[in-house]
């Protein structure tokens, strides 16, 4: 059971009685031009007026302004963000930029929910460990929560060694993945700064197949060309609009107008390529979650 801030919903369906693990907290991301701190080195501002952190970070050619950390108990299945959690993460960088932000510089805004481990009497949510828990229960059912995302391979590890203490799994020999390159890995002294902008050298070792394409010469925007948006549905199990310019490419993370813009071209490809519908429209309308009025 790996199921987020769902976990315990999963538990409870089985145990209605399952003590709470999760308390969820909600947090927001803000995306703007990289002009506004034009570097490559990160920035964390280790308290604000309400004593949390705040970052700015260089990703893919923008910049990455967060966090908020806003309890939630209703866990939408996309969150939006609030009024004031935007309000004050322009507010605070405003103390640290070159220049002030306002809300028409916001390219894209995304929140997520995090699994925090679940809050005691009067503690508040910014206070909750960030580290993961696994719990075995009655039934046999293993659950994780908690966690990072950078921290996806230990909470791997673990959960699979809890299955084979368990008897859910053969034993197996000492665990190699926290050194197993990703598919389509460079060698390390070939690796590309994550602070520059999107291009073919996101596709390491399978630069030359995506090449090979059709349309490697046909940019989309953003990077993206027609032969990436072919690899990804031939390669990369990718059937929709979504599929592509936010999970096998960050457009919508980035610039969520220029996304919308690239939509319907990479529908075309899409339907071409798989015979399933893109879900353009669907695609196009959650764009506008990701920008500001």
């Amino acid at each position: 059971n790996a199921t987020g801030v769902w976990v315990d919903h999963l538990r409870t369906q089985s145990a209605p009685d399952a003590q709470r693990l999760v308390s969820p907290s909600q947090g927001v991301h803000v995306v703007v031009d990289q002009r506004f701190m034009p570097t490559r080195q990160a920035l964390l501002v280790p308290r604000t007026r309400d004593g949390r952190v705040l970052f700015a970070v260089p990703w893919l050619g923008a910049l990455v302004l967060g966090t908020t950390d806003t309890p939630r108990t209703d866990l939408p299945q996309d969150p939006e963000p609030f009024a004031h959690e935007v309000d004050f993460i322009l507010q605070e960088a405003a103390q640290v930029l070159q220049q002030p932000i306002t809300r028409q510089d916001v390219k894209s805004v995304w929140v997520g929910l995090r699994p925090l481990v679940a809050q005691q009497a009067g503690q508040e949510t910014k206070a909750l460990s960030r580290e993961h828990t696994l719990v075995r229960e009655a039934n046999g059912m293993i659950s994780i929560t908690g966690g990072k995302w950078t921290t996806f391979r230990v909470m791997a590890e673990d959960t699979l060694a809890a299955c084979v203490a368990a008897g859910a799994l053969p034993a197996r020999a000492a665990p190699q993945s926290l050194r197993a390159p990703l598919v389509g890995a460079l060698p390390g002294a070939a690796a590309v700064s994550l602070a520059q902008p999107p291009g073919p050298h996101l596709y390491g070792t399978a630069q030359a197949d995506v090449a090979r394409l059709a349309g490697a010469d046909q940019p989309l925007g953003m990077g993206l060309t027609e032969a990436m948006v072919r690899f990804a549905a031939r390669e990369e199990w990718a059937i929709t609009v979504e599929d592509v310019l936010a999970r096998r490419w960050r457009a919508l993370f980035l610039d969520a107008r220029e996304a919308r813009r690239m939509a319907a071209a990479v529908a075309r490809i899409l339907q071409a390529e798989t015979g399933h519908d893109p879900q353009c429209a669907a695609f196009e309308a959650l764009c506008e979650r990701y920008t500001l009025a």
